[in-house]
C-alpha cells in the first residue's frame, strides 16, 4: 500500500481562504486491499479534507456538490464538475463485479449508498468504502444527507451531482451535515476535517473534480463563514509523477 498526501498542488486542488478556511486536500492510498475480497481486489482510497488554521472552528455542512456556478467564489469550476467519479462501496451488496474475469464477484456493493454508518459493513469493510462524513472514520459518524441528495441507494450510486442523458439529475447539488448537532464538530489539533471518502478500483484511470460549498463557524459564536472552491483526484500516473518527482527532491537534498 502507498500513501500519497496531494498538499498545495495547484494544479490538482485549488481553494481560497475565507477567514480561517484554508483549503482542500486530498489524501490517497494507493493499492488497499478489499477485506473479503476472494480474488485479492485492490482499491486506490481517496479523502478529501477542508484544512483550517484554527483548532477550535467547527463545520456545520457541505453542500452545492458539484454546483456549476458562473460567478467563481473560490476557483470553482464553471461546469460544476469533470471526468467521471467511478467510486464503489461495500454497503448494500448491490451491482457486485468481477473485474479479472475468474467468474467470482470481487468488487462488492459498487453500486451501494454514500452512507457512512450504514450497519451492514464493519469497520474494516468502511477502510474501503465510499462515503460521506463530518466527523472521521469510524462507526458513530452521525453524519446526514440532506434532501438533495435524493439517491443515497440505486444505480447510480457511483456517481454525484451527474447530469443523466435525459437531462435529469443524479443528486444534484447534494449536500450533508452533522446530524448530531449536542456534539460539537470542532476541527482540533489536527486542523482538518474528513469530509467524503472516495474508494476507487486500483488503477482507474480517470480524472475527477468538482466543486464544494461548506459552511463553518468559530466555536463560541453563532455567525456562519463559507468555504469555496474545488478538489480533484487525479489519474494514477499523474500520482506516480507526483511520487517521483517527491522522491528526486529528497535525492537533491540528501
Amino acid at each position: 500500500m502507498k500513501i500519497i498526501a496531494l498538499l498545495g498542488a495547484t494544479a490538482l486542488i485549488t481553494s481560497t481562504a475565507s477567514a480561517t478556511f484554508t483549503g482542500w486536500s486530498v489524501s490517497v492510498s494507493q493499492g488497499v486491499l478489499v477485506a473479503g475480497s476472494l480474488s485479492g481486489e485492490h482499491r486506490d482510497i481517496y479523502s478529501v479534507y477542508a484544512n483550517f488554521n484554527n483548532s477550535t472552528d467547527v463545520v456545520l455542512n457541505v453542500f452545492d456538490f458539484g454546483r456549476a456556478v458562473t460567478a467563481i467564489q473560490g476557483n470553482q469550476i464553471l461546469s460544476g464538475r469533470t471526468g467521471s467519479m467511478q467510486a464503489v462501496h461495500n454497503d448494500n451488496m448491490m451491482g457486485n463485479l468481477d473485474i479479472d474475469g475468474d467468474g467470482i464477484n470481487d468488487v462488492y456493493g459498487s453500486l451501494g449508498s454514500w452512507e457512512a454508518s450504514n450497519g451492514t459493513q464493519s469497520a474494516t469493510q468502511a477502510l474501503t468504502d465510499s462515503y460521506v462524513t463530518m466527523q472521521g472514520i469510524n462507526l458513530a459518524w452521525g453524519t446526514a444527507m440532506d434532501p438533495s441528495f435524493s439517491t443515497p441507494y440505486g444505480s447510480h450510486a457511483d456517481e454525484i451531482a451527474m447530469q443523466l442523458p435525459d437531462g435529469s439529475w443524479i443528486n444534484k447539488n447534494a449536500g450533508w451535515y452533522d446530524a448530531t448537532p449536542g456534539t460539537p464538530n470542532v476541527v482540533g489539533a489536527t486542523q482538518k476535517v474528513k469530509l467524503m471518502q472516495i474508494s476507487r478500483v486500483a488503477g482507474n484511470y480517470a480524472d475527477f473534480a468538482a466543486n464544494i460549498t461548506m459552511g463553518y463557524k468559530a466555536s463560541g459564536t453563532t455567525t456562519a463563514l463559507w468555504g469555496y472552491g474545488s478538489f480533484a483526484i487525479p489519474t494514477p500516473g499523474a500520482i506516480a509523477l507526483l511520487g517521483l518527482a517527491s522522491a528526486f527532491g529528497r535525492r537533491r537534498r540528501v
